[in-house]
């Protein structure tokens, strides 16, 4: 490379500017020599201060995060996973002409990020392609010897595979290594398109995607690693001038090699390093830039405020010009009129708004003439059409102050009510009254990659009741192949239930005036489908429902129909779906969070020393042993719900025990009884996150090999390490003398009092410490959904030892000695109202 001399530096050159001096360096620095290329170097080898002028460091609280390269004197390209929290953004900072973290030199210049832009094609999901960003200063950095742009490729210009080019950061020096100090950068060759693909084809979870580029030995031994994210992969033309050709991604571990990837276990395979190629995104790049320059006159406000759209059809663009940018700190709101009697329909054709994973920052809301959420939309995907079953909306549309985009474009239409049963696959539908729900072309079988969406409002005060007519939806465990799911929320967020399979699912109640169904289907076989009426209750009948009198109750087909409803919900009934995926460790996997919404933490200081499950708004059931043990503490018991994670607040309800009751004749020495009832000094507040359990009918005992469900925070593997979230294990019912058989030898019987359940003959399926007084539950047998509490967590040998099964303490025997207490406790105001605060199966 040939020096430049330069006397005197240019001005900042303008964003789309030739710019003359960009990948060149005011000192001579050769880019490779021999030693340099073939020494050990994962994250690179120190480099002379100024070497790589146009590198940058992205810092957060003035720590180091991620890297960059500076393109103009405004635009820094980064990694777009980088920037992928919005928290980052709020005091992100680009530091310029740094080299050593650890002081501040002469020539660093540091500027706030002004707004930062991730490519439209970015996913978090497959975070490997379109995985780059451009932040806006706010400012400009003034160009000198230690702050200069690196060069944009040509449009059309490629560096061809074998071409040696460098990376450089401030990343770890080895695999899960130190951070280096000062600025490092190693040397690689691109590899071509066959051999990159060839090579992310050996992974456990392949890798592909339009922007993909590979640089690296395939016997390891050089790359870039932890925190040179973002950075540069610079090649050098053939006339000096450095070019940024990459940015820096991925990478599977750092250094590894990928020759031999087959003969390796998933997890110790390697891969080359992954950059987003830029002569791929350069378009955009200048698309952006170019924009930039004339946002000032081309931005545009709201062109109405609380404006009216009425006619049969019409159109709506926003902005006004396609590749206009609406402004930040914008409100919009648009009324939409058609004639009475008829529904709205709303089809996109443009979509481009800043996209975030809940639509929080810049986002189109539409809302129904009583002011409900019907949907919320954001990001660069066309919406689905969307079908109104009224004759007034409203649009609204909100910006924040980061980022923006293009808006968007749509057409709405009149239509006649008289619409098909299964629209919600053509469209969006939004339904606000009583009808029926089908798959498409019901009785005849659904298509593949099928999805439909209804979402359901019903009248103030009243909530929504689906019930299945039929059924045939294709199989699996986990229905991640075809199913049909209802959420409670239009965002999708809770989960109510998800069926598949070929036996009718019990009836769905939702918690509030809305209720979203969502019916797919993969791409390989088809069945008949389903077909559903949907019905409102109004809230104030729910206190009628299934409190009838012990002789009512009686009465086998209504209690199965309404579920078990009580006056405080339904017992037994997730809100959230669990689902298991594969249960193989102590302490299983961990739960769909707020799928056991009877779980509860007791706790003493704040620290989790017990499960329990809910049976009341006042009651909670849990181990005697948690407290016989713990009576000195009995002030500082206090019982958690609503919990998932334990360090968690935003759903919790914590109680006071208000009075604690252990059963006369528990035995702290054989275990046996070993059941009490707390107390709690104010009522729980039942909703989607805390709800009761169901008690087994009189002495109702759960039948050998019914497998049933054991949740709880205890301790997690062999090292005994308590569990901060919520785990949940399937396990069997065992026979009695079968248990009794494996505890022969123990001065400690299993009684009738007791029941077993585990894997005896496997290691490692099992409750352990801090799981005590937690809830053993048996789902309905004839599949209603909803489960019964048969067992309290009580004792075993270890955790997951082998030929020692978990004991729990039989519920059934004390169903009797719960419902005296809890009378004797003033519970009930009649007796024969067995169902208003407790549930029974």
């Amino acid at each position: 490379m040939g020096m430049v001399c330069v006397t005197e530096f240019p001005a900042a050159p303008s964003a789309l500017q030739k710019d003359p001096t960009c990948g060149k360096k005011f000192q001579e620095t050769k880019p490779w020599s021999y030693l340099n290329l073939f020494t050990r170097i994962v994250g690179g080898n120190q480099v002379k201060q100024g070497s790589h002028p146009w590198q940058v460091s992205l810092k957060r609280r003035q720590k180091h995060f991620c890297g960059g390269t500076i393109v103009s004197a405004q635009w820094v390209v980064t990694a777009a996973h980088c920037v992928l929290d919005r928290n980052v953004l709020e005091d992100l900072n680009v530091t310029a002409g740094e080299h050593d973290l650890r002081i501040r030199e002469n020539g660093e210049q540091t500027l706030p990020v002004k707004y930062a832009i991730k490519h439209p094609n970015f996913d978090p999901r497959r975070p490997m392609n379109y995985d780059i960003a451009l932040l806006k200063l706010d400012g400009a950095f003034n160009f000198s010897s230690s702050v200069l742009p690196a060069c944009l490729p040509d449009p059309g210009e490629k560096f061809e595979a074998g071409y040696i080019c460098t990376a450089c950061g401030w990343g770890r020096l080895n695999e899960n290594g130190v951070l280096p100090q000062v600025l490092h950068e190693v040397n690689l060759p691109i590899l071509s398109s066959k051999e990159c693909s060839r090579a992310l084809s050996t992974l456990k979870k392949p890798i592909a995607g339009d922007t993909v580029m590979c640089a690296g030995f395939p016997d390891g031994g050089r790359d870039a690693c932890q925190g040179d994210s973002g950075g540069p992969l610079l090649c050098q033309r053939k006339h000096g001038a450095w070019t940024l050709a990459g940015v820096i991604s991925w990478g599977m571990g750092c250094a590894r090699g990928w020759m031999s990837n087959d003969k390796k276990k998933h997890y110790n395979r390697g891969s080359p390093g992954i950059f987003t190629d830029l002569s791929t995104v350069l378009s955009w790049i200048q698309e952006i830039m170019s924009a930039d320059l004339k946002m000032k006159s081309f931005t545009a406000f709201c062109s109405v405020r609380d404006g009216e759209l009425p006619g049969s059809e019409g159109e709506l663009h926003f902005p006004g010009r396609p590749k206009q940018f609406y402004q930040n700190h914008q409100l919009c709101v648009w009324t939409l009129f058609v004639p009475e009697g008829n529904y709205v329909l709303l089809r996109f054709s443009r979509f481009d708004i800043e996209p975030e994973t809940f639509c929080d920052y810049d986002s189109l809301s539409v809302y129904s003439e009583d002011d409900r959420l019907v949907g919320k939309f954001c990001g660069g995907d066309l919406p689905l059409p969307i079908l109104i079953g009224s004759n007034s909306i409203r649009l609204k549309f909100v910006s924040d102050n980061k980022d923006y985009g293009t808006g968007f474009s749509m057409t709405y239409k009149a239509i006649t009510p008289d619409i098909l049963p299964d629209s919600g696959c053509e469209s969006l539908a939004v339904l606000f009254e009583e009808g029926v729900l089908q798959s498409m072309h019901y009785p005849e079988h659904y298509s593949n990659m099928a999805n439909c969406q209804w979402i359901i409002c019903a009248p103030q005060d009243h909530v929504i009741k689906l019930t299945y007519q039929s059924f045939e939806v294709e199989d699996s465990e986990d229905c991640s192949y075809d199913a049909v799911t209802v959420y409670e929320d239009v965002g999708k967020e809770d989960e109510i239930a998800m069926s598949c399979g070929f036996a009718l699912p019990a009836p769905v109640l939702s918690s509030s005036a809305v209720m979203v169904v969502v019916f797919h289907s993969d791409e390989t076989e088809t069945f008949g489908g389903f077909r559903a009426t949907i019905s409102f209750v109004n809230v104030t009948d729910l206190d009628t429902l299934d409190s009838a009198s012990e002789e009512e109750s009686e009465d086998k087909g209504m209690a199965e129909e309404e579920m078990q409803v009580t006056a405080d919900g339904a017992c037994g009934v997730p809100a959230n779906q669990p689902r298991f995926i594969f249960s193989m460790i102590i302490g299983g996997e961990e739960a769909v969070p707020h799928s056991w919404p009877w779980q509860v933490s007791v706790q003493v200081s704040d620290e989790h020393v017990c499960g329990g499950a809910v049976l009341a708004k006042e009651w909670v059931v849990t181990a005697a042993h948690c407290f016989s043990a713990r009576e000195l503490y009995k002030d500082l018991w206090m019982v958690v719900t609503g919990l998932h994670d334990l360090t968690e607040e935003e759903y919790r309800q914590k109680r006071s025990v208000k009075k604690y009751l252990i059963h006369p004749s528990f035995n702290q020495t054989t275990m046996d009884s070993d059941i009490a009832l707390l107390r709690l000094a104010e009522p729980l507040e039942f909703n989607q996150y805390v709800r009761p359990v169901c008690l087994p009918a009189g002495e109702e005992a759960a039948q050998p090999s019914r497998l049933c469900v054991v949740t709880g925070w205890g301790a997690r593997g062999r090292d005994r390490e308590k569990g901060r979230k919520l785990h949940q294990l399937e396990v069997p019912i065992l026979a009695l003398d079968t248990c009794q058989s494996y505890y022969v030898n123990l001065p400690r019987s299993v009684t009738r009092r007791m029941i077993c359940a585990g894997f005896p003959l496997e290691e490692g399926k099992d409750s352990c410490t801090g799981d005590s007084g937690g809830p053993l539950v048996c789902p309905s047998e004839d599949n209603l959904g909803f489960y019964t509490l048969h067992g309290i967590t009580s004792w075993g040998l270890g955790c997951g030892r082998k030929s020692y099964p978990g004991v729990y303490t039989n519920v059934g025997v004390f169903v009797d000695w719960i419902k005296q207490t809890a009378n004797s406790s003033g519970m009930y105001e009649k007796k024969t109202k067995l169902y208003q605060s407790f549930c029974y199966c």
